[in-house]
């Protein structure tokens, strides 16, 4: 099967969320036994933010944060770029996965359906954009 879109790409992986109080080693924990790098953070139902590995290492500890006081909130990104579950794998390329950030939340109907991360990405999606993207570089490089 040809991978399309994120749905095909991410099938029907379970979304991993927490609440903008959870404290970060429970993040942490969350993160270790489900093996992924970034959670969505729902406030009730609603998307609010996501955090990542990085965010707890550099904003937390690096921050002097203690794990056990500091909340999801004190170090999520709010406001994140968000792909939807029918865009193409290109379209995540495109907005700056694998560049600004590693992980990008999915939506559908506006609704947070899951996260991806720049390992979901086959090996020939990204050589094929970056290839791309050089030619469109060079492109423009030539006719200014």
């Amino acid at each position: 099967m040809s991978v399309k879109t994120l749905r095909d790409l991410l099938g029907a992986r379970p979304l991993h969320s927490v609440t903008p109080e959870t404290k970060l080693r429970e993040v942490a924990t969350v993160m270790a036994t489900h093996k992924i790098g970034a959670v969505a953070v729902l406030d009730q139902e609603r998307f609010v933010g996501i955090l990542t590995e990085r965010d707890i290492v550099f904003r937390g500890v690096g921050a002097g944060l203690v794990v056990d006081q500091a909340c999801a909130s004190d170090v999520m990104t709010v406001e994140p770029v968000t792909v939807d579950i029918d865009d193409a794998i290109s379209d995540a390329l495109a907005a700056k996965l694998g560049d600004a950030f590693r992980h990008l939340p999915v939506t559908e109907n506006g609704i947070v359906v899951g996260v991806l991360s720049y390992r979901d990405i086959p090996a020939e999606y990204v050589m094929m954009f970056e290839r791309f993207r050089e030619m469109t570089t060079s492109r423009a490089d030539e006719g200014a």
